[in-house]
C-alpha cells in the first residue's frame, strides 16, 4: 500500500517536472539554437558541476532532476521529453557532468542532434570502478560517432583523448565566478583565527590532512560543510559546520568570510571553490594541480 502511494506521488510529481521543462526548453529555443543539458545537485552532490555549467552556458542551461547521480524522470517521460527537444530542432546539445542515465539521451537524440559531452572530472578518479565503467562507456559511444565532440575542464584530458581514440575533443576552461556585489560576511570571532576546508568528503580532497594541520596552529577555528567526519578528533569545540546543502549565494557569505581558506587537494579539474575565494578577496593555500591557476599565468604572460 504505502509503495503504491509513493508510486503515485511520484508519478504526479513527475508530471509537474516534466511541465516545467517543456516551459524551459521552449524558453531557450526561442532566442538559441543550442541546449545544455545538466543535473541537480543532491546535497553537496553535483553542485560544482551546476554552478560550473552555469557559469559557462547562464542563458542556455537546463537542470534535469536528478537523484544523485540516478534519474528521476523513468523510461518513458525521458522518451517524451526527448521527443519535444527533437521537436523544437536545436541545432546542438552538450551534456555538462554527466550522470551515466544521459547516455540513455544521447541514444535518443544522436539522430537528428549534434551531440557534444563537457567532462568535469580527472584521471584520478578513474580508481573507482564506477568511473572505471563510465569512461569505458563514454569512450564506445564516442567510437559509434553519437558524441560530436569531447570537452575537457581538466587541462591535458583533451590531448589524452586525441592520442588514444582519435576523438575531437577540446579543452573548456571556466569563466571567473560571479561572486553578487551584496555578500553579507559572518560575524566571528576577531581574537581567532578563521580557516575554511570546504571541499567534499572525498578521498582527493584531502579534507582530514588539511583540518588536523590547521589545528595544529594555535587560535586557529576550522570552518567546514560537515563537522560530523571529524568527531573522531575529539576537537568539535574548535571546528566550526555550516552545512552541506548551502545556497549559492550563502555558501559565498561563508567563504568570504574566512581569513585564509584550504584547497590542497591530490587533485583538481578546476579548482572552482579556490578560484571563488580568490575572486572574493580571499587567499587560498592550494596545490599547484588546479587548473585555474595556470590559466590566470597564462594571462599574465600575454
Amino acid at each position: 500500500m504505502v509503495n503504491r502511494l509513493l508510486n503515485k506521488f511520484g508519478k504526479s510529481q513527475n508530471k509537474v517536472v516534466l511541465a516545467q521543462l517543456a516551459i524551459k526548453v521552449q524558453e531557450i529555443r526561442a532566442n538559441n539554437s543550442v541546449l545544455v543539458l545538466f543535473g541537480s545537485p543532491t546535497e553537496g552532490s553535483w553542485k560544482g558541476i551546476a554552478h560550473a555549467t552555469v557559469g559557462l552556458y547562464p542563458s542556455i542551461s537546463l537542470e534535469i532532476p536528478q537523484w544523485y547521480s540516478k534519474p528521476v524522470l523513468n523510461t518513458s517521460e525521458t522518451i517524451q521529453f526527448c521527443a519535444q527537444i527533437k521537436a523544437l530542432k536545436f541545432e546542438r546539445i552538450i551534456i555538462s557532468g554527466f550522470a551515466p542515465y544521459f547516455f540513455s539521451w544521447i541514444d535518443q537524440l544522436h539522430k537528428e542532434l549534434t551531440i557534444d559531452v563537457l567532462y568535469h572530472g580527472t584521471i584520478s578518479e578513474f580508481y573507482d570502478p564506477a568511473q572505471q565503467d563510465f569512461i569505458k562507456e563514454l569512450i564506445s559511444v564516442g567510437k559509434t560517432k553519437k558524441i560530436s565532440r569531447f570537452g575537457f575542464v581538466k587541462e591535458g584530458l583533451a590531448e589524452v583523448f586525441i592520442k588514444l581514440y582519435e576523438f575531437d575533443c577540446f579543452h573548456q576552461p571556466l569563466n571567473s565566478p560571479i561572486i553578487p556585489g551584496n555578500l553579507k560576511k559572518l560575524v566571528l570571532d576577531k581574537t581567532k583565527i578563521h580557516v575554511g576546508v570546504f571541499g567534499a568528503d572525498t578521498f582527493n580532497k584531502n579534507l582530514h590532512n588539511q583540518v588536523i594541520h590547521s589545528l595544529m596552529i594555535e587560535n586557529v577555528i576550522v570552518h567546514v560543510l560537515d563537522k560530523s567526519v571529524f568527531q573522531y578528533l575529539g576537537m568539535g569545540e574548535r571546528i566550526v559546520e555550516h552545512g552541506k546543502n548551502l545556497p549559492r549565494e550563502q555558501f559565498l557569505s561563508i567563504l568570504g568570510s574566512m581569513d585564509l581558506n584550504l584547497y590542497m587537494s591530490f587533485n583538481e579539474s578546476w579548482g572552482l571553490v579556490a578560484f571563488e575565494s580568490e575572486a572574493i578577496g580571499v587567499k587560498t593555500i592550494n596545490n599547484d594541480n588546479i587548473d585555474y591557476i595556470n590559466t590566470i599565468r597564462l594571462k599574465l604572460d600575454k
